[in-house]
Formats: structure tokens, sequence, C-alpha cells
């Protein structure tokens, strides 16, 4: 019984881990992605200062 809850507790941290992890890296892609729009906008901006 000790080992069966002890390998479901490496399990729950293990599952907790890549949960995390995706999270993190989900996150990270969208800033990445926000990022390079907010660039773009900023570009666009530029340039219609420029032509005014």
């Amino acid at each position: 019984m000790k080992t069966v809850l002890i390998v479901a507790g490496i399990i729950v941290f293990l599952v907790y881990g890549f949960v995390l992890y995706c999270c993190i890296r989900v996150g990270k892609e969208s800033d990445e992605q926000y990022n390079k729009l907010r660039e773009g906008k900023e570009q666009e901006d530029d340039r219609s200062r420029v032509c005014k």
C-alpha cells in the first residue's frame, strides 16, 4: 500500500510539472506573437507619421 501511494504521488507530481511546463510554453508563445503584432503596428504608425 505504501508503494502505491508513493508511485501515485510521483505520478501526480510529474503531471503537475507537465501542466505547468505547457502553460509556461503557451504563455511564452503568446507573448512573442503579441510582441510581433505590436512591433508591426508601431512600424505602421511610424510610416503614417512620416507620410503626413
